[in-house]
């Protein structure tokens, strides 16, 4: 994995997650699964905190770089969340 290809991770996963946990969504699409999930439920409570989506997100933006064995791919997607509450703490 580059820097490069490290920096647009955490940028993708940052940015989806925000998305799904603060903001509407096209045609109110992430605000209405917010209020259908509700709060009672760790999903419900899990889709309204962005450092929670940053981590399951995480993983799926380490999916889209090849990796040599699986050890290395657990390193990078723990990196990437890492990196994620980084930038969200300096950004909010």
């Amino acid at each position: 994995m580059t820097a490069l290809q490290f920096f647009l991770g955490v940028l993708a996963a940052y940015r989806v997650a925000r998305m799904i946990a603060i903001e509407d969504g096209p045609f109110d699409l992430f605000s209405t699964a917010r209020d259908w999930a509700g709060q009672k439920s760790w999903l419900g409570r899990g889709l309204g905190c962005v450092l929670c989506l940053s981590f399951w997100l995480a993983w799926a933006a380490a999916l889209l770089t090849p990796y040599a064995n699986a050890g290395e791919y657990v390193l990078h997607a723990l990196a990437i969340a890492g990196a994620v509450v980084i930038v969200h703490k300096v950004i909010a």
